[in-house]
């Protein structure tokens, strides 16, 4: 069995697994890439390309689900890897990310017994959301990448897209694009809460990258990543630049080549910094999604506030410019976020309230530009209303439930 060969190249010290696992479009394929620089290769989500291959054969139902065939199918996809790069040396480590809604409880408890050390990606709900509807907007009107960018394009006809049975466009897939975003990030949540449990009592490691936090400080963060997950380097400057290097030459995938996501990931040369106007607003979107977001906000804030979330910025660390910017610091590129971090230090009291308050009133008052004529040029309380007040239950029932 795949599976059990898998193991026992573990087990025998010959392999170790550096998994990355997030919802979709949270930075988990750059993570990837980057990381892929400690790893001798990486496999670009083995587990859906297997589906992908067999999708419409006997082995399976024409739905996006993962059984225990396809699971051992995929694990020797790894394993072929594996001794591939045996072939050339003792020890081969091998980099493997996958996406949150794919993997079943079941399976998922069987994977994690494999990986030594777990890397999870979460991006704040409302780009995260708003870069799924880009790319299932861009496959359903033929952009071939063009409409992914335009912003304006894809809010027009954010209702069209989001009531789409997605069969129409991906056959193995099912349900709607709502469905599967609520899907992902419960899944991921309830994956994150398994891997902590299991993990006790073990040598394995774990740890949480926010696309934004890394985008905003990608040498402390991923510095803080590499020291949590117990990798050991002394020049991390190869992890921010250069990455199409290592993406063209490190990373097996399965997919299509010439597809829009894959060659997007392959040309990347470094970690995009956060620019003005790149946020959005609930408000932009309809009432479905935007109500949608909000829910999986506080999923996105148990593990934005994770103790695994290594890289947390500080207070001070929050009034600092971002990578490549003289003049921007995060509140000016996503307040939400921000004011999430910052609401963080109140609460866990980490620094002097007098320091705090002033910071999230500057962000409430703040008047965050935009790239959208469908974003009214509202000040951030405005603009985030429904999103800042969620951050505020959330602190207020974490507290009830810490005095009671």
């Amino acid at each position: 069995m795949n599976e059990q060969k898998l193991k026992q190249l573990v087990a025998s010290g010959k392999a170790s697994i550096i998994y990355v696992h997030g919802t979709a479009r949270s930075g988990s394929t750059i993570a990837q890439v980057i990381f892929s620089r400690f790893a001798d290769r990486a496999i670009h989500e083995p587990f859906v390309g297997v589906v992908l291959q067999t999708q419409g054969g006997d082995k399976r139902s024409n739905k996006l689900t993962l059984n225990a065939d396809i699971y051992e199918e995929a694990c020797g996809v790894i394993v072929n890897q594996i001794l591939e790069i045996l072939n050339e040396k003792d020890q081969a480590t091998i980099l493997v990310k996958e996406v949150s809604y794919f993997l079943e409880p079941p399976i998922w408890e069987r994977w994690i017994q494999i990986p030594e050390k777990f890397l999870f990606t979460i991006r704040e709900p409302h780009l995260q959301y708003f870069s799924e509807l880009s790319l299932t907007t861009d496959r359903y009107f033929h952009g071939d990448g063009a409409l992914v960018r335009n912003r304006e394009f894809v809010l027009e006809n954010a209702l069209t897209i989001e009531s789409l049975n997605l069969q129409n466009i991906w056959p193995y897939w099912d349900g709607t694009i709502l469905s599967d975003h609520k899907k992902e990030w419960e899944a991921l949540i309830s994956q994150w809460k398994t891997v902590r449990s299991f993990l006790d009592g073990t040598k394995k490691k774990i740890a949480i990258m926010d696309l934004n936090i890394m985008r905003m400080n990608p040498y402390y963060a991923i510095e803080k990543i590499i020291e949590k997950l117990g990798i050991e380097v002394d020049d991390i400057e190869p992890c921010i630049y250069n990455l199409n290097i290592q993406s063209q030459s490190k990373i097996f995938d399965l997919r299509d080549p010439n597809k829009v996501t894959v060659r997007k990931a392959r040309n990347s040369k470094t970690i995009d910094p956060l620019v003005e106007g790149e946020d959005i607003s609930p408000y932009a979107f309809p009432l479905q999604s935007r109500e949608q977001i909000w829910r999986v906000i506080p999923i996105y804030l148990d593990l934005l506030y994770a103790p695994e979330q290594v890289a947390m910025p500080s207070l001070e660390q929050l009034n600092d410019f971002v990578a490549q910017s003289e003049t921007l610091k995060l509140e000016d590129t996503h307040p939400f976020e921000a004011y999430a971090i910052a609401n963080f230090h109140l609460h866990q009291k980490t620094a002097q309230p007098e320091k705090i308050v002033p910071l999230l009133e500057r962000i409430l008052k703040g008047n965050t530009k935009t790239s959208s004529g469908w974003e009214k040029e509202n000040i951030n309380s405005e603009r985030f209303k429904g999103s800042f007040e969620i951050v505020e239950q959330y602190w207020n029932q974490r507290n009830q439930a810490k005095n009671c």
